[in-house]
This record gives structure tokens, sequence and C-alpha cells, in this order.
């Protein structure tokens, strides 16, 4: 029986990185706030937002030497939002404004002041289905660009932030621990059995002890050959079924093999799989940044109604930035279908909200004969309030069998909160 690790952003976010899409957006205006102070220009010109003077006056072409000699001079502000450098264009009257050059990114930003969260793929799928192809070009342009952008500012993030010194031993502790009876569906019962049959004869279950616990490896080999020796008898005659899995002992249930399924770009969960790529196989199924044209950035939800309204246009500028096509253009989504068709699987959900912006791939996962369990790691704040529920709803939507998702998803009494990496000293 296998475990794949479904790791999203907040896996990230646990270990206190900056790389949530609002960071990202945040640091666009600051710097714009910086380009503002150097601009030797009337207008701060870029590929998504201008910046600068409108009905500009004899004297003011004459008294103005540029912005960074005038009203966005005479300030220290440091821009952080849109609407931040909104409401100080205010104070100046109709001297100066923004313009948006791009309905998506007025859109984000529009999001992250009123909701304080925006998810980019979906505002650019919101556009994308009510968009002719001349216009959906546009959009695609205005996409990429934003792509681009996010990978730069990723990287920094990577290279200036990402290293073993982030690396928390409760989250490690998570992602390689045994299977657990009561986590596993009614439907999957057969399965489990026979699982923990081919344990109780597994010859080489000491070598898969070492693998994951290579210290105090002998003391916890023999915990289990004394277990198999005094229920021997009673497995003989009545079979494994009369054992209560939940007494069997941690060390006879690790997975065979774990697979990463990174839907990050960054890492940083990279780092806490031991060096095996065949027992631990890491797939970045949505590429990673030190190979930017991996990069898959766009929409996955194939069952949502008015994508198959898309894909009966014929045209091929809609469907460019969907996911279920950009899988193709490498191997990491047909290692996937290869892992899950191998053997049972449990599914773990660290840091990935299972939004619809990925429902074909979760859909595939999580409704295959061979999930046996899906356990989300909550996040839980400070208040103790948390989003165990929110995760829940989020599955649901990538079910067709609601009766399915009520079996296979770990109720919350055995599920735990991600662990969260502790602040950094100021």
């Amino acid at each position: 029986m296998n475990r794949i690790i479904l790791v999203g952003n907040g896996f990230d976010l646990a270990h206190r990185l900056p790389t949530k899409y609002e960071d990202f957006i945040r640091v666009f205006w600051k710097n714009i706030s910086a380009q503002l102070r150097v601009c030797n220009q009337l207008i701060l010109k870029t590929d998504l937002v201008n910046v600068g003077y409108t009905n500009i006056t004899t004297e003011l072409r004459m008294t103005s030497h540029g912005l960074a000699r005038d009203l966005f001079n005479r300030t220290a502000t440091v821009f952080s939002s849109a609407h931040e450098i909104e409401e100080f264009i205010r104070s100046y009257g109709s001297y100066i404004r923004l313009d948006y050059k791009s309905e998506l990114f007025r859109n984000i930003n529009n999001n992250i002041e009123v909701y304080k969260w925006v998810d980019i793929e979906y505002e650019y799928y919101n556009l994308l289905k009510n968009l002719n192809a001349d216009k959906a070009k546009r959009l695609n342009e205005e996409f990429d660009k934003l792509r681009s952008m996010l990978i730069e500012y990723l990287q920094e993030v990577q290279d200036e932030k990402i290293d073993d010194s982030i690396l928390h031993n409760p989250i490690k502790e998570c992602m390689i621990a045994p299977f657990c009876a009561k986590e596993i569906s009614i439907e999957s019962q057969d399965a489990w059995n026979n699982f923990i049959k081919l344990r109780i004869t597994d010859h080489f279950l000491s070598d898969v002890i070492k693998r994951y616990q290579p210290s105090e490896s002998r003391e916890r080999i023999k915990k289990v050959n004394d277990f198999k020796k005094r229920w021997h008898d009673q497995i003989e005659n009545m079979g494994i079924e009369s054992i209560d899995g939940n007494n069997l002992p941690p060390d006879m249930l690790y997975p065979d093999r774990v697979m990463l399924l990174n839907f990050n770009y960054t890492n940083t969960a990279d780092m806490y799989m031991p060096e095996n790529e065949y027992i631990f196989p890491i797939n970045h199924i949505h590429g990673e940044l030190s190979n930017p044209n991996s990069v898959i950035f766009g929409y996955g939800d194939e069952l949502d109604e008015k994508y198959q309204e898309i894909r009966n246009l014929n045209n091929n500028e809609l469907l460019k930035n969907m996911k279920s096509i950009r899988y193709l253009e490498d191997a990491n989504y047909r290692n996937l279908l290869t892992f899950i068709e191998s053997a049972p699987y449990q599914v773990y959900i660290m840091g990935h909200s299972c939004g619809v912006s990925d429902r074909t791939l979760l859909n595939t996962l999580f409704e295959h004969p061979n999930c046996v369990s899906i356990k989300p790691f909550y996040y839980e704040n400070e208040q103790g309030q948390d989003n165990y529920i929110e995760i829940v709803q989020n599955i649901s939507r990538n079910f067709n069998d609601p009766k399915k998702m009520r079996d296979r998803v770990v109720n919350k009494t055995y599920c735990q909160p991600l662990p969260q990496c502790p602040k950094m000293k100021a």
C-alpha cells in the first residue's frame, strides 16, 4: 500500500514563506513605488499599469521634471497595494491617475482589496469563459506576463529563503508516519487486510523499517517479530481480520512507496523526502522553478459545464492554458497515473485547498478504485480556529459520488493540523 502526499501553497506558508499570490502582488506595488521615485517621465508605463499625470498644462510641463522630482518624491510612502496608491492619487485630485492596462490585473487587485485573498488562475478562467477568440488572445498575453513575473518572484524567494534551515521535524514525522487502521475507508477493508497479510509474511520488513527509522531499527524490528510470534496461531486459524488493526505495531505499517505530488513550484517539500527515487519519488506536477518552461499555470476543471462549451468552439487560443492539456508536455502526469494504478494508496493533503482550479486531476486521484483514504492536514490559527470543514467542502466538489467522498475522507477526530514552523526571530 502506497501514499501520495499532495502538497499545496499552504505547505510553504507553514514554513513562513511569502508565497501567496497576495505577497507577489504586494511586491509588484512596492517595485512600482521604487520606479516612481526614479522615473524621469511624466508617465510611468509598465505592461500592466500606467501611473502618471493627466491634464498636463503648459505650466506643469515647465515646472515638472518627472515624477521623481514632483509629487511621488514628496512622500516616503512605500505602496504595497493598488488601493494604497489609488488613495494617494486621490489626495492630489485629477493631476495624476492610475490606469490598468489589464482587466485581469484589475480584477486580481479588486479581489485582494475586498476579500483579502485572490486565486489568479480562477480569475483568469472567469474572464476566459466569456470571451471570443480575439479577446482571449489578449487575455492570454496578460496571463503570460503575470506567469513570468510570478516565476521571477518565486525564484527570488527560493534563492533567498528556502534552505535546510527552515525544515521542521514535526512536518517530516507527519509525512512518513505509518498507516493507521482507523483512517482506512470501509470499502477498502479488503485492501487493508491484504496489506497486513503481506506485512505479516514479509521477510524484508526489516528493510522497510530501516528505510523509515534508521535509528533504533534493531529494537523496532524486535518488537515486530515479537508481535508476529505472539499472534501467529490466531492469524493462522482465524485470519488477520481477527486482530484489531489499531493494535498492530506501527513499525509494521509504513507505506511501500511514498510519492510527493508537489503542486508548488518551489522545492520546500522536496527537502523532506529521503533520497530514493523509486521508493520516494518526487513529482512536480506543475513544473519547477529550475526549469521555468516547465511551469504549468492555468486552469484545470474539465468537469465545469462551461469548459465543454469552450472545447467545442474549435479555437485553440481558448485552450492554451488548460492544465489537462499542458500535462502532456512532460511525463509527470503519466508517472502519476502509473503510480495510482500500481497499488492501493492513501492521499495526504498538506497545504492544498483542493479548489476547482485542479479539479480534473483531483477527481482522478480521489475517485480512483485504488484510493483507500483521503486525510487532510488542516490549518489551525492561534485562536484555535481551523479550516478542516472548508477543505472537506472543497474536496467534495472533486467527487461525482458523494457516498464515496463520505467514506474516503478521514473524519476530523483522526486528523490533525499541519505543523507550523516557529516564527523567525526578528
